[in-house]
């Protein structure tokens, strides 16, 4: 196989043996269970830090600096870990992050402190980010076709399924004690045997790298995080700080940043080096537009995930209950994203544009739903609509996910798989922050909650809608 040298990677494709293009997807398990452990790790400790609240008596900036000690150094990190896995093995550095994701998963099981623990949260964090992108960009750089769509079907399905059942075992385990052991800590127990089993099992995944060196651009690699990291605290904590002027200036420092990131970036990609983020990928229409919708998807995602407990807790449900009326929604995507790809053969791009369609039909089903049935039973009546939901988003996150990273060379796999999951974390957090204002903002509780934050998700999902039939047509014109 040959191939001529490509603009934003200064080296041809890594040749590949015959066959290795049809991996089996049961070859990737060890890396498909790293995006489980990673979004399972979020959502199971979120749902415990009432629990956190009342074991070492932590106020609410210290709740948050839990949860955000984790996503912030996830999102900051992401694009240098996937650049990282170009340059010495994807292999290589899968096994480097779960390594440290388990030793801090280890760490916040025995935290004797919230000092402790969230110093722990960093590095789990950190391990995430360097693991991560390395999942999406071995898919990439050793499968195509029917292969790599199944591929990319799994690695939806591994997300989402750890978010939702981190939902049901969080508020499981927080509720239960193990003797001397108590729940939370259980949490993160789990977490660390996730991890254990992934390590285990990485050696099955074909390895890869890019064939040529690629340098480590540091100081791109600076600016990008002094950038993000900004992004991230003011969104973060802006809300806590009533948006006051400080948080506007860190958001200014953000702009900064990332302006000048995208002008270093552009000066070394002229100068015939390879960037950290080259412009000429990032220019590519179908990796903006798709970027773009899965940032809304993923916002609205969490939004919808944030405030269904706490408002149907509200309605008379133990936080045991709430997780658990997840639990089917988690079956139907798990089924769904299995099906996926042969779905996606009969469909094509027309698939994401079922699924968003399905999606909003469930969220404005749920909506109605709400209008004359609320209370204790109120987790059995959203039962239909939470499984056409569960289904609708299976169609969208795998398709969304090779709209991203088709267009990008395979040289290049590690920033498609960086960038992929940055956009997600960020948007992740934006939409939580989202709903979390308006919440504040209006003071809703309970039902008018839910439907605060089905609205928004019905906003952003017609958002999303547009862009796939954008993105549609442009694939039936081969632009």
């Amino acid at each position: 196989m040959t191939s001529t040298a490509h603009p934003a990677t200064g080296s041809a494709p890594t040749p590949l043996r015959p066959g290795a293009f049809d991996v089996p997807t049961w070859r990737y398990v060890g890396f498909l269970l790293g995006p489980f452990a990673g979004t399972f790790a979020f959502n199971a400790v979120t749902v415990t830090l009432p629990a956190l609240r009342d074991r070492f008596g932590a106020g609410d900036v210290a709740l948050e600096l839990v949860v955000a000690g984790y996503g912030i150094p996830f999102a900051v990190f992401l694009i240098l870990g996937g650049r990282l896995g170009d340059r010495f093995g994807r292999h290589r550095l899968f096994v480097i992050g779960m390594g440290l994701f388990l030793a801090s998963a280890i760490a916040c099981a025995v935290a004797p402190s919230i000092e402790t623990l969230i110093a722990a949260r960093v590095a789990q964090g950190l391990g995430a980010a360097l693991c991560t992108p390395q999942v999406l960009a071995t898919i990439q750089a050793t499968s195509q076709g029917p292969a790599r769509t199944r591929a990319i079907a799994a690695f939806g399905a591994s997300g989402g399924i750890g978010a939702a059942v981190g939902q049901v075992a969080g508020g499981a385990l927080a509720a239960t004690s193990f003797g001397p052991v108590e729940g939370w800590r259980a949490v993160f127990v789990v977490v660390a045997l996730i991890a254990v089993a992934a390590i285990v099992c990485a050696p099955l995944a074909p390895r890869s790298r890019a064939q040529e060196v690629v340098a480590i651009d540091l100081v791109g690699s600076a600016v990008l995080a002094v950038g993000i990291l900004a992004a991230s605290v003011a969104l973060t904590f802006g809300p806590a700080w009533g948006w006051s002027w400080p948080v506007w200036a860190v958001l200014a420092l953000a702009a900064v940043a990332l302006v000048a990131m995208w002008r270093h970036q552009n000066a070394i990609e002229r100068s015939g080096r390879v960037p950290l983020l080259p412009p000429s990928v990032l220019r590519l229409r179908p990796l903006q537009l798709g970027l773009v919708a899965a940032a809304l998807f993923f916002a609205g995602y969490s939004a919808l995930l944030y405030v269904f407990p706490r408002a149907v807790e509200g309605g008379g449900l133990t936080s045991l209950q709430a997780g658990m009326a997840l639990l089917p929604f988690a079956v139907v995507f798990a089924g769904m994203s299995l099906a996926v790809a042969r779905i996606q053969s009969r469909l094509g791009d027309a698939t994401l544009v079922l699924g968003v369609s399905l999606q909003i039909v469930a969220l404005v089903a749920m909506t109605a739903t709400l209008a004359f049935a609320w209370g204790s039973d109120i987790g059995l009546w959203l039962q239909p609509t939470l499984v056409l939901l569960g289904a609708g988003q299976a169609l969208i996150f795998s398709p969304l996910t090779q709209l991203v990273v088709r267009e990008v060379p395979v040289e290049a796999a590690g920033l498609s798989g960086g960038m992929f999951s940055t956009a997600q974390q960020l948007a992740l957090s934006f939409g939580v922050i989202v709903i979390g204002s308006v919440v504040t903002v209006t003071g809703v509780t309970g039902r008018d909650e839910l439907v605060a934050g089905l609205v928004l998700d019905i906003g952003l999902a017609v958002a999303v809608l547009v862009l796939a039939m954008v993105l549609r047509a442009r694939g039936r014109r081969g632009v």
